[in-house]
């Protein structure tokens, strides 16, 4: 059995490859575009230490901007989620949680706060990604419609992905 940590950085190796050689090429309506691997920060446990949210939201956004050609904004925006990640976790998780900690799922935080969770941190990153790339509020219903569509698309394919990854580590 692999050790939890090469386990998460296997899934973190094939979701930046979807990310990069099949992700960035869809653009439903010109607009939508899936960036599933903000589910890289999204899946850290609990307990994990703060700087490492910040240390591995940074380096998981740096190397999408690399393949991207994205200029830093895919690195800025997933810095700053994974600043507030950890605060996200603790408000949309059950109170009974205790302090072993958890890793994020449908399974340990109820479908509802798991949602809200994925949620607000998406639309956050997605907000602070569109906002960076047009650098510019001059088309602002375009901007918006940007920022909600990839955000739904996200959303639907990160929980997707949790409910996925829940249903193999039972199974």
């Amino acid at each position: 059995m692999f050790p939890v940590s090469l386990q998460y950085f296997f899934f973190a190796v094939v979701l930046t490859l979807l990310q990069v050689l099949v992700f960035n090429h869809i653009h439903i309506f010109g607009y939508a575009t899936p960036m599933p691997f903000v589910y890289l920060v999204l899946m850290l446990h609990s307990n994990t230490p703060r700087w490492m949210y910040v240390m591995w939201a940074f380096v998981a956004g740096i190397v999408i901007d690399i393949f991207s050609n994205t200029l830093g904004e895919c690195a800025a925006a997933m810095t700053f989620l994974g600043l507030i990640a950890p605060r996200l976790l603790e408000a949309f998780s059950p109170a009974d949680h205790g302090d072993e900690g958890f890793i994020p799922s449908p399974h340990t935080m109820q479908w509802s706060g798991y949602v809200r969770y994925v949620a607000t941190a998406t639309f956050v990153f997605t907000s602070l990604f569109y906002l960076m790339e047009s650098f510019s509020l001059f088309d602002i219903v375009r901007l918006c419609i940007h920022i909600f569509s990839s955000s739904l698309l996200t959303i639907l394919i990160v929980c997707a992905v949790g409910h996925l990854r829940q249903n193999i580590s039972r199974g």
